[in-house]
């Protein structure tokens, strides 16, 4: 039997800034919204053809999302 992860330890295990390569779905408005995340750019590209598949009229690109909390934290050393 397998035993399936909550998405609480999936969460702790994998923080945000793991995982840079993000899904977006584009939606009208210029709005977009945040699919899924992945540790690389190929995993990414590989979900995003599955998506294609399953809602093929939906709009996905593949983008890099760093952290903003290293960014700030590298600002912050820069201008010391």
């Amino acid at each position: 039997m397998v035993k399936l992860l909550s998405n609480q330890s999936v969460k702790r295990s994998y923080p945000e800034g793991n995982r840079p390569w993000a899904i977006a779905r584009l939606l009208p408005n210029a709005q977009t919204i945040i699919v899924a995340r992945f540790r690389n750019r190929q995993d990414a590209h590989d979900h995003k053809r599955l998506l294609h598949l399953f809602i093929p009229n939906a709009e996905f690109e593949i983008i890099f999302d760093p952290p903003k909390e290293k960014e700030e934290e590298n600002q912050t050393q820069a201008l010391s």
